[in-house]
């Protein structure tokens, strides 16, 4: 697991002894790093797909299939609620998150928290969760295989107040000055003016525009931020 920096980053986030469900299990890395390293003791691994699901079926031996229990269902259905339970939605965008949670949104409300992981739509799926009251406890940049990753640890009750840079780009990354997103920051930029120069240029309708005028403000807004804490 070295080698999966975004895996170990969600696994770091999750304290010992909890209840968890791993919704999207797909190989089941994380069950079965949690079930070796005795973080957790009752795992619920699922997948939309059978096919998925058995890549992690034929590691369980008889001790990993006390701890790691397998079912194909969508998101949280068929699923029962327990004391002390979390869920990992992690490998997909940040719209099927959104998809997920609001089929199940009582059943997710009651877990003690949720980690997503999302590289695509992520600003959607934290105004989805700040529009249901989801408090962002952490939200943090990972990079693994070239692609940035966002991190999300989240808890039902008492959100916090979200500006439009944070929406983007996740409250934690600005106020730390992650690296990470300075790095983002430039490729994000650059390739968003590219994209609205072309837009002017050859779109007769402006499709898209004011998405990316949007991005652009909260890019602006992140480095207005960095300057006032200088």
């Amino acid at each position: 697991m070295n080698d999966k920096k975004r895996l170990m980053d969600i696994i770091n986030l999750i304290d010992y002894g909890k209840n968890v469900i791993d919704v999207g299990t797909d190989h089941g890395l994380v069950p079965l790093y949690l079930a070796k390293n005795n973080i957790s003791s009752n795992i619920w691994a699922t997948d939309i797909s059978a096919p998925s699901l058995k890549k992690l079926e034929d590691q369980l031996d008889s001790k990993l299939s006390k701890i790691i229990k397998t079912k194909v269902t969508d998101g949280f259905k068929g699923i029962e609620k327990e004391d002390n339970q979390i869920a990992i939605i992690a490998g997909m965008g940040g719209n099927t998150i959104v998809e997920i949670i609001q089929s199940s949104m009582q059943f997710a409300q009651n877990l003690d928290y949720m980690i997503l992981e999302s590289n695509i739509a992520s600003e959607k799926l934290r105004l989805f969760l700040y529009e249901n009251n989801f408090d962002l406890m952490r939200d943090f940049l990972s990079f693994e295989n070239e692609k940035y990753y966002d991190i999300l640890q989240v808890k039902y009750g008492n959100r916090k107040e979200m500006k439009i840079s944070d929406m983007y780009y996740g409250f934690e990354n600005i106020e730390n000055r992650n690296h990470l997103l300075e790095e983002k920051l430039v490729i994000d930029r650059k390739k968003n003016l590219i994209f609205r120069e072309n837009i002017i240029k050859n779109s007769k309708n402006n499709d898209g525009l004011e998405k990316i005028n949007e991005r652009l403000k909260a890019i602006d807004e992140v480095y207005e931020r960095w300057k006032l804490e200088n």
